[in-house]
Order: structure tokens, then sequence, then C-alpha cells
């Protein structure tokens, strides 16, 4: 196990929690190594934390919570059961602002290889059954459950961290 600097403050992470991006993010090429860190108030969302780069983190969730859905795989996916595709959010800059995914370059993860990559799609498809409303990210996943200071000090008084806005 290594301790690894993050967003939310130092961190142990084993190996076998590591995992490697076999397709890299365009501007993002030189990151290999990621660890998947989810906040329980923060529901669905987790974050996919660099650990090449400590400042560098993505918020990512099912596609299904935008209405999404993949017909396709990528060309590193053998079989289109084989792993979970997620998309990444993009927060909003004002106040008032939405939401939005990046849906045209979705991550897909092989959660049996520990490898992800990100993929460009010519479309999604955009379905009309409602919003999942699963508050948890996909089990499969694994990813690791984080407790940052200041929430566990704020779970004493029952209050909730809204999620952060800062940049990803």
């Amino acid at each position: 196990m290594s301790t690894y600097s993050t967003r939310f403050g130092p961190l142990s992470i084993a190996e076998k929690d590591i995992w490697h991006c076999i397709a890299p993010m365009p501007g993002f090429t030189e990151l290999h190594q990621f660890a998947l860190l989810h906040l329980p108030s923060q529901g669905p969302f987790v974050w996919l934390q660099s650990l090449d780069d400590p400042l560098i983190t993505f918020l990512l969730i099912a596609p299904e919570h935008f209405n999404l859905r993949y017909s396709q795989t990528p060309h590193f996916a053998k079989s289109e059961k084989e792993g979970i595709t997620m998309v990444m959010v993009i927060l909003p800059q004002t106040e008032n602002g939405k939401l939005q995914s990046n849906a045209l370059a979705p991550l897909y993860f092989l959660p049996d290889k520990m490898q992800f990559g990100q993929w460009i799609v010519e479309h999604q498809e955009i379905v009309s059954e409602p919003l999942l409303t699963s508050h948890l990210p996909p089990a499969a996943l694994g990813a690791q459950t984080v407790v940052p200071l200041q929430e566990l000090s704020s779970s004493d008084t029952q209050v909730k961290q809204p999620l952060s806005t800062g940049t990803a």
C-alpha cells in the first residue's frame, strides 16, 4: 500500500485498487494511474483521481443519470458485456448552471483488468425512460470510499456537504 496526494488529502491506496489508463484521454496522455474515490454524501458520483498528478481529478457518473445509453463499445473491449461505461460530469460555472455530461467521450472501465480508457462516440442514444435513481456508483467499479475530514466533522451535526463546484 502506498500513500498518494489527492484532492481529498493523503490517501493510502493498495496496488490492487489502482486503475490503469489504456486509452489515454486527450490532453492527459501522460496520466496512467488512477484511483476511483466515492464520497458518501455525493451519492452516485465518483472521482477519478490521477495518482500521477494530485491536482487532476474528474467527476464521473453512470450515463443513465443523464438518460444516455451507448450501444457500441470501444475498440479495446473484447465484449460489450465486460465493461462499465461512465461519463464525465461538467460542473456548472455559475450558481444557477446545470450539470452536464461529456456525452461524446465516455470512459469505459474493465473491472476484471483494472483498466479503463476514453473513447469517442459518433452518437449516443437519448432514452425517454426516467433518470436512474440509484444513489450509489456501480458496485463493480469498486470505488474506494473516502470520508474527508471536513465530512467527518460535519456528520456530527448531520449537515451534508454539497457537491464541490471547483475545477475538476
